[in-house]
Formats: structure tokens, sequence, C-alpha cells
């Protein structure tokens, strides 16, 4: 708090004393008091108030400045009374007191906040483990009765899957703590994971994988990169191109310099798919965003690209994409190198 602040904050009572001050000064000069004396009481006064109001303002400058100081310093500022000293004076006391209700009562929705969430993530996660089994169940039924009939059926707990790994990977991803190592892992053999567990959505779309250079080594975590990866794939499977009813995606990875003795490790995958519209390109990535594509060509919840840009985010990987209407879609990760990181 400035000197001026404080001053400012206490016009009314200081009108009021000069108010004062020059009604004594009447008084004194109708009483015939000499004018020279007249103009020493008013001036000790003034002096006297002066005085006065900067050692109030000395004294209470620290812990207004304090509180300021940590409040910018703070994250989360309903914090600020657990490591600001309790004032002394009666004011600071009551302002204190009623900072730190309110941080408290807001400390205690924090928590309930909290604790609702953990408890919501937990019951997705043991949800998603739960309907694995009859998902697995489907499968076998599917697997010993084949026909075209069931083999559609097939193709659709297919897609159920992978909203149910989805929902998997969207309450594990707002907490850091639970399945989630970063470690140095082949990039080539998580590619290769994906497209494992992709192969039957890639197969009905009729898109064909072309890998290319992929033996390098990159920090990340290999489950969370799998799903990233398979997330794309899914995509150019769903936006394949309708032109002659097949399509291709190419994955690569490339050495990339960032920089004056800076390297990353850049994989690419490149569908021949319809493309993004100009006008979706920088949305694409944003929460529930399905666009015109998601639209017209496939059912989309716009969570995919989505949960691609948070989980790249959480592990340090570079994401973005680039794509013509018509002509295909690349999606690229960057990986810096570890010395980076740190």
């Amino acid at each position: 708090m400035g000197f001026g602040a404080y001053i400012a904050d206490r016009l009314v009572p200081l009108a009021v004393g000069a108010v004062a001050l020059a009604f004594c000064a009447l008084v004194m000069t109708v009483y015939g008091l000499d004018p020279a004396a007249t103009a020493f009481v008013c001036g000790v006064l003034v002096l006297a108030g002066a005085a006065a109001l900067l050692l109030d303002w000395l004294h209470r400058r620290p812990f207004y400045r304090r509180l300021s100081q940590m409040l910018d310093s703070l994250d989360e500022t309903y914090l600020a009374t657990e490591l600001v000293e309790r004032p002394s004076s009666l004011e600071e006391e009551l302002f204190y007191d009623a900072l730190d209700r309110e941080s408290k009562a807001m400390r205690d929705r924090i928590a309930a906040a909290r604790r609702r969430s953990r408890e919501y993530r937990e019951y997705v996660e043991a949800w998603v483990h739960e309907i694995k089994t009859p998902i697995a169940a489907a499968r076998l039924i599917a697997k010993n009765n084949p026909s075209p009939a069931v083999d559609s059926i097939d193709a659709e707990v297919d897609a159920i899957e992978g909203y149910v790994e989805q929902a998997l990977y969207y309450s594990r991803g707002t907490s850091l703590e639970r399945d989630f190592q970063i470690r140095e892992i082949d990039l080539g053999e998580v590619v290769r994971d994906a497209l494992r567990h992709k192969a039957r959505t890639l197969i009905g779309a009729r898109v064909t994988p072309e890998l290319g250079e992929l033996g390098f080594t990159v920090h990340a975590d290999p489950k969370w990169l799998s799903f990233v990866i398979g997330q794309v794939l899914v995509n150019a499977a769903k936006y394949r191109s309708e032109k002659d009813g097949r399509g291709h995606v190419r994955i690569w990875a490339e050495r990339d310099e960032t920089g004056l003795d800076s390297w990353a490790t850049r994989l690419a995958i490149a569908d021949d798919g319809v493309g993004i519209p100009a006008s979706d390109v920088g949305r694409v990535f944003d929460k529930g965003f399905t666009g015109e594509n998601g639209r017209r060509f496939a059912r989309s919840t716009g969570m995919g690209l989505y949960l691609v840009r948070e989980l790249c985010q959480k592990m340090g990987v570079d994401v973005w994409l680039e794509s013509e209407e018509g002509e295909g879609t690349t999606v690229c990760l960057s990986f810096p190198d570890m010395a980076e990181r740190s």
C-alpha cells in the first residue's frame, strides 16, 4: 500500500481535521491571540497530524506489503493467510480474520471437489476394467460363430472398445502419479504395438500402413504413446478418401535440428484421406470439437485429438498437424532429447 493510497483512504478524517483546525484558528483570532502564536499553534497541530499519519502508515505498510507479495507469488492465493504472520493492530486483525475465514472455506470446497474428482476417476477406471470382461466375452462368441452378421457386430465391439479406452485415458490423464512413467523406449516397437491394436480398424477401413525409418530411441510413456498413435490411426481410418475405397497411412521418423546443438526426433503419421478444411485446422485439438468432417464422414466425439494433445503435453512431447482438404493429413510428434527436458 503506497502512501498516496493511504492518504486517499483517509480523505474524510483529513477533511474533518482541516475544518476543525480552521475553526480553532478562527476562535483564537476572535479572542485576540497574536497572529504569530495562532500560526505557531496551527503549524504544530499540522506537523503532529502529519507525523501521526506517517507513523501509522509505516506501521501498516509491512503487513500489506507481505500480503501483496504473498498473493503475487502464490498460484493458489487462498493459502495466503497460512504464510502471513498475524498482525498486531485491531483493524488488520479484523481484516486478517475475515480473509482467513474465506480462505478456510475455499480450502474446504477445493478439498471436497478434489475428493469428488478422485472418486469419480476411480469409478471410471473401475468401470472400464469391469466392461472389458463382457467385451472379451463378445469377442470370443464372435470368434466361435463366424458369419457376416457376427463380423459386423465384432466391428462394433471394436468401436466400443475404442471409446472405453478413451474414457480410461481421459480419467488417467488428470492424474500423473497413476500409470505414468517416462522412460527410454524404442519408437519402432511402440508404433508396431499401436498398429497391432488398431489392425482390425485399419483392415476394416481398407487402409494400408507403410512404415519408413523408425529406428530411433525416444523418452515417453510407452502405453500413453501407443494410445496417442492409435488415436491418429483411427482418424486415418475414419476419414479415408472415398475415391477408390482404399487408403494408405505412412509412418516414419527423422531427426530435426531445433537449435544450436539441440535436436529432436519427429514422428510423422501421414494419411491420404479427405483432409481437414482450413477453417477447422486450428481447432481440431479443442475438447469436443468435431468439425465438418466429424459431422459428414463419421460419428465423432471430438475427444480423440484432444486426448492426443493432453497426453503429449504431459509427456513433454510437441504435437501438431498439417492438412490440405482433399489431399490428406499429417500428424507430427516431436520428442526433444532428454538433456533438453531437464
